[in-house]
């Protein structure tokens, strides 16, 4: 691969990742406000700060974190590399850099949806318009992926694109659960089998799917092992990596060995970070500590990517 086209390789596998990453954040901003509900103190904007490790970085410029500062830093702040409005505006700048690889109404619709972003501020996403406000960016990234699902080329620059969503959803997936599960397993089983787990299992659109996979259960178990390991579910981290192993065999059918075998150790180990699980006895520390394993082998796995695709050492 010439270094012109690692370029476009590189933007197409970012413009996937960001797109991704737009629709966690407020998919994780909506579920962490909807938890919190009948809470008296509120939501603990922490948890997310400490879900992105974005700790330091908030605090060398908010005081508090509190809903206004946390929505605000996760939302509209460019100058933060974790927020909608960064991921969104990357996303498109990546994508005009394609533009001769994309179709037009790819493009047409991450303009759309940059220009959203940058229409809003600070008063039109307070946290009683949350809800609205996250539903509205996570319909604008599903509408980009379906359009691209309908009009991109079944390429290699696809292949990139599709590289980037799903090492991101994979990872994000696992955040979600991070957030939630803790919560889960708090709960006496009435309780989880109630408001709590079907909200989790909402967010990453995965209510009736689940309910599909157990009719009459709701136990915390279930629901990590349906979220980590189902291989049908769209945002479950086992098709995710199912899907990232089918695009790079795409991949190595266009390019020398030598790439593959650059792969093939970080692609093992991520495996082998699944195959090890959480455990037998789940519980929250345990699978906080799994879901660290596998954010940390997909971290390689992206590595190991841009250093045999993208010209990075």
């Amino acid at each position: 691969m010439s270094s012109l086209l690692a370029r476009f390789a590189e933007n197409l596998y970012w413009l996937g990742r960001y797109l991704e990453r737009a629709e966690n954040t407020a998919r994780i901003l909506h579920i962490n406000e909807t938890y919190a509900r009948d809470n008296p103190a509120g939501p603990d904007w922490r948890r997310v700060l400490d879900l992105y490790s974005d700790t330091e970085r908030f605090f060398e410029n908010h005081d508090q974190a509190n809903a206004r500062a946390v929505l605000d830093f996760y939302i509209l702040d460019r100058g933060n590399p974790t927020s909608i409005a960064f991921s969104v505006a990357n996303a498109r700048e990546n994508a005009r850099t394609v533009r001769h690889l994309i179709s037009t109404e790819m493009w047409t619709q991450i303009n759309l949806f940059h220009n959203a972003m940058k229409a809003k501020t600070l008063p039109t996403i307070m946290l009683s318009q949350l809800s609205s406000v996250a539903s509205g960016m996570v319909t604008h990234c599903q509408t980009f992926d379906g359009i691209a699902d309908g009009t991109f080329l079944r390429g290699e620059p696809y292949s990139f694109y599709q590289l980037g969503k799903y090492l991101e959803r994979a990872d994000q997936t696992t955040r979600v659960l991070d957030i939630g599960y803790d919560r889960l397993s708090l709960q006496d089983p009435d309780a989880v089998s109630s408001v709590q787990w079907s909200t989790m299992l909402r967010s990453v659109s995965g209510y009736h799917a689940y309910r599909y996979r157990h009719p009459a259960s709701s136990s915390p178990g279930d629901i990590a092992t349906f979220l980590l390991y189902d291989t049908e579910f769209p945002r479950a981290v086992a098709l995710c990596i199912q899907r990232v192993t089918e695009r790079l065999h795409d991949l190595e059918q266009r390019h020398d060995k030598q790439r593959r075998d650059e792969l093939e150790k970080p692609r093992r180990a991520l495996e082998f970070a699944m195959d090890t699980g959480p455990g037998a006895k789940l519980t929250s520390k345990r699978l906080h500590q799994f879901l660290d394993n596998v954010q940390i082998s997909l971290a390689d796995m992206s590595n190991a990517i841009a250093n045999a695709y993208f010209g990075h050492t």
